[in-house]
């Protein structure tokens, strides 16, 4: 494969920027949003169970259209274009209707409110996994193994960029919107958030102009497979598992936190107005973006594995901490408020770099070894125990988010964390550094030939 120009990485690069906000304001925002704005206050494990559904939907509907957009032909505009090209607005517009239920629908009808939720919610999922597996599996035909850390780098720095618009733009809400307890979204707060939400959706098509018109796909050949072969496939490759199930363990603590950060600065921190809002969700995902050059460094100089794992650990010694608030006199909330949301930042940083390179290189080495391409497979599979294990801890979203039950946040953190902790022993059991082994590996019963002897 030829290396791609500096220009063309970040055309690639950038395209995750509209998704990202996409996801940051649809996971920060809507559990919060339907409950405090929508009138699913009330009902929290309703609310819950709509978005634990959607997790559901994306891990299927990643690894099916992932599958396919390894099989299909695609001459014309390339396989995995065509899924970009069709995917962009039909999430940007599940994306809209998520966010303006109140256009059609009184807050005091739980039902249909409910209903709303579960469509919209389910759509936006759906038409995630449809775009995003195919794209990010065009990055490992249209990449080498020496450009995937710095591409990874591009694409969370973009996706932090957009984390910090997104983030800011959720920690807003409260202040933006500045509803009285039971009054209904309108007038300016209802203007404002449908020009805010259309402004996020024109810019998640217009990013991926420039990768669909710069970049070229890489040709591969097309063979007939059966889908019960690729699984036989990806499921024999002992990294690839221990990788997903892994991630599985430590995205539940990392779900719950993105979950309820904002329940936890507005109810424990007692952070309702705007600026301390915003710097505190700086002060979380501000400090993941400046750690990220911090991490790549790390990774070089000990691998992917080892840097997560070190990520990890610091997470899983720092995120008990929360439940020291509960004692806390209330002039120091604000000041350890902040130091607690930069050392979780520090942590989380790692988690956000790795997972687009790892899977990448475990893509590549598999079609190195076995001559065919199953990058679709590798990250559309990946999405299944991924979402399921997401959708397991929104189910503790709405015990411990429950308006009634406040307290219940304080241990946000250690429940967060003993996930991540469990996740440590199973990740190191991985090695999620292909391309760092001794060239005599072998895997798969065969070995494998130095890369310069492959691509030559």
């Amino acid at each position: 494969m030829s290396k791609l120009t500096k220009g063309q990485k970040i055309a690639y690069g950038i395209c995750r920027f509209g998704t990202s906000i996409f996801m940051n304001v649809a996971t920060l925002a809507t559990i919060w949003i339907y409950d405090n704005v929508y009138g699913l206050k009330d009902v929290p494990y309703m609310n819950a169970t709509a978005v634990a559904i959607g997790k559901i939907i994306i891990a299927f509907s990643g690894f099916i259209f992932g599958y396919i957009s390894d099989i299909i032909p695609g001459k014309k505009i390339g396989r995995r274009k065509f899924f970009i090209w069709t995917g962009a607005p039909l999430l940007a517009l599940s994306f809209v209707m998520l966010f303006i239920p109140h256009l059609f629908i009184s807050s005091d009808q739980t039902i249909a409110v409910f209903v709303w939720l579960l469509v919209w919610n389910s759509m936006f999922n759906l038409f995630y996994g449809y775009l995003l597996t195919p794209y990010q599996s065009w990055m490992t035909e249209v990449t080498t193994e020496d450009d995937r850390v710095q591409m990874s780098g591009i694409q969370n720095t973009t996706n932090l960029f957009s984390s910090l618009l997104g983030t800011g733009f959720v920690f807003l809400i409260p202040g933006l919107l500045g509803l009285e307890e039971g009054q209904a979204l309108s007038g300016t707060s209802s203007t404002v958030l449908i020009i805010i939400i259309l402004v996020f959706a024109v810019i998640e098509v217009a990013v991926f102009l420039p990768a669909l018109f710069m970049v070229k796909d890489e040709k591969v050949e097309r063979k007939e497979r059966k889908i019960m072969k690729e699984f036989k496939v990806v499921l024999t490759n002992k990294n690839y598992v221990i990788w997903f199930m892994g991630q599985g363990v430590y995205s539940m603590g990392l779900t719950l936190i993105t979950a309820l950060v904002l329940d936890f600065a507005t109810d424990i921190l007692g952070f309702t107005g705007i600026t301390q809002t915003v710097i505190f969700g700086l002060s979380v995902f501000g400090t993941v973006m400046l750690c990220f050059a911090g991490w790549a460094y790390l990774s070089k100089k000990i691998g992917k594995k080892w840097a997560l794992v070190a990520g990890f650990g610091f997470l899983a010694l720092v995120l008990p901490l929360s439940a020291l608030f509960i004692v806390l006199l209330e002039t120091a909330l604000t000041v350890m408020g902040y130091v607690y949301g930069f050392l979780i930042g520090l942590g989380l940083s790692a988690p956000y770099l790795f997972p687009y390179a790892i899977i990448a290189d475990i893509a590549d080495k598999d079609e190195r070894v076995t001559k065919e391409s199953r990058a679709g497979m590798y990250n559309g599979f990946n999405s299944i125990p991924l979402n399921i294990f997401q959708a397991i801890a929104l189910i503790l979203v709405g015990y411990l988010g429950n308006e009634y039950y406040v307290e219940r946040l304080y241990w946000l953190g250690p429940i967060a964390a003993a996930f991540i902790a469990a996740s440590l022993p199973i990740l190191i059991l991985g090695n999620f550094d292909p391309f760092r082994i001794p060239k005599n590996d072998i895997q798969y019963g065969e070995k494998v030939a130095p890369v310069s002897e492959i691509e030559g």
